[in-house]
């Protein structure tokens, strides 16, 4: 956690690589959007949108290997929440996220959306791949994201144009990006979370590397009270070697949160 409330990952490298893939002066998985339908946000949630290094008043505590994050509830949103980070040794971490709400809208949809982001230190490829089909037995690997305009060093008369991309029929939460020989994963344990990107939602112009924002969002409807709701997930750093080894890693993440 840095800055006023800006929270998250700072750091994630393969060690004989010796690169961070965060971009600098950003945090990967800080809470940069949380919107309750009919429910006015507090002054501070204003504030903590996107990349802006400002907002949530987060406590942090060590739990085990990790650490857990807390914020409690304001006095609109009368939401708490909470971010817990552990390593998944040799060549990931996971995340499990939650959320408690004190209060429905007076009238209307109850409605909650969140947001999480991944700026990432690419290469020449920013497109993020996953599963689009009808189910997780009928679906074929689709892509998000394409490479956007870049100028290398000091730009005259050069307007950065940022594009978004929506996962349409995910199939299932898993999603993949190649960065030069590595690929990085993430995967989800519940289905609702959906991949968006943005082609150069980290991107400097003075870096000689694309900085996607490999990002998601996760909608909730009729949320309930007073108990705690989320979803757990992992982001896996690794040598790419097929598409079937990613199913492989997906598949046996799956099988072992079963047997806890």
């Amino acid at each position: 956690m840095h800055h006023l409330g800006y929270h998250g990952v700072r750091t994630f490298y393969r060690k004989g690589e010796k690169r961070n893939l965060v971009v600098p002066f950003v945090s990967w998985l800080n809470l940069q959007s949380a919107r309750l339908q009919g429910i006015a946000l507090d002054p501070v949630d204003e504030r903590a949108w996107a990349g802006i290094a400002r907002g949530w008043p987060l406590r942090m505590e060590k739990k085990g290997s990790g650490a857990i994050l807390y914020l409690d509830p304001l006095p609109s949103m009368q939401m708490r929440y909470s971010l817990e980070i552990q390593p998944a040794e040799p060549d990931g971490i996971d995340f499990s996220i939650r959320f408690e709400f004190g209060k429905h809208p007076e009238s209307g949809p109850v409605f909650f959306h969140a947001s999480w982001p991944c700026y990432v230190n690419a290469y020449d490829d920013v497109r993020l791949f996953y599963p689009k089909g009808k189910s997780p037995d009928d679906w074929q690997w689709a892509s998000l994201g394409e490479k956007p305009d870049i100028i290398i060093g000091e730009t005259v008369g050069y307007n950065h144009v940022q594009k978004s991309f929506s996962a349409k029929e995910q199939a299932f939460p898993l999603g993949y990006g190649r960065i030069g020989r590595n690929v990085l994963i993430i995967m989800f344990s519940d289905p609702r979370v959906r991949f968006f990107v943005v082609n150069a939602g980290g991107h400097f112009p003075f870096s000689a590397v694309q900085n996607p924002a490999w990002d998601f969002g996760w909608p909730v409807e009729n949320y309930p009270l007073n108990q705690p709701i989320g979803f757990d997930g992992r982001i896996i750093y690794t040598r790419f070697e097929s598409r079937e080894k990613i199913l492989e890693r997906y598949h046996q993440w799956k099988k072992s949160r079963q047997k806890s």
